[in-house]
């Protein structure tokens, strides 16, 4: 049956470190991006690599609401263009979730701004089921993934300015253009 793409308007958001860091934090996967509550939080590791790709198994809580969560486990193939972007392409599965959604392709893209950096959330997804996909995709999954995809940048911003805070590569980030004194 034929997927429907449905484009989900991107979402962007700035963070005060040098793209670089960004980009490493990013892509630091076998990692845990644990939260202060102490749970777990995402996680992922790395299944296989294929020259400039990677298959990445993440596993990620989704709110059901009510106080319910569930983790979501996907495969994905990542490709990174390092400092640029990275991409995302869902590898479908089986139930409810990933075999129904058949196309999900996210893209992360670092921008410079000044010394800083605009990271730019970007998706694509599609539901089996042609026509009937479609309109179910429009009208509940986009809203929810539109929803995943500024919450994910909030939590991702706060790890990678800390990273940044504590780094001694990068330089810290500067607003107006000029570069930090040196001593």
């Amino acid at each position: 049956m034929a997927v429907i793409p449905i484009k989900i308007a991107p979402e962007k958001i700035h963070i005060n470190c040098d793209r670089r860091l960004a980009f490493e934090v990013i892509t630091a996967f076998g990692a845990s991006m644990g939260n202060k509550g102490g749970d777990a939080g995402e996680s992922n590791r790395v299944l296989k690599e294929e020259g400039d790709r990677k298959l990445v198994e993440f596993v990620t809580p989704v709110k059901l609401g009510l106080g319910l969560s569930r983790n979501w486990v996907t495969n994905e193939w990542v490709e990174m263009s390092e400092p640029d972007e990275v991409t995302f392409n869902l590898v479908p599965g089986k139930g409810p979730i990933t075999g129904g959604l058949q196309l999900l392709s996210d893209r992360f893209v670092f921008e410079v701004a000044d010394t800083c950096t605009d990271l730019t959330y970007e998706s694509t997804f599609g539901i089996r089921w042609s026509v009937f996909g479609w309109v179910f995709g429009k009208m509940f999954v986009e809203r929810y993934l539109r929803k995943h995809m500024r919450d994910h940048l909030r939590e991702v911003k706060p790890v990678i300015e800390a990273r940044a805070a504590r780094s001694r590569v990068y330089a810290p980030c500067v607003h107006d253009g000029a570069m930090p004194e040196t001593k």
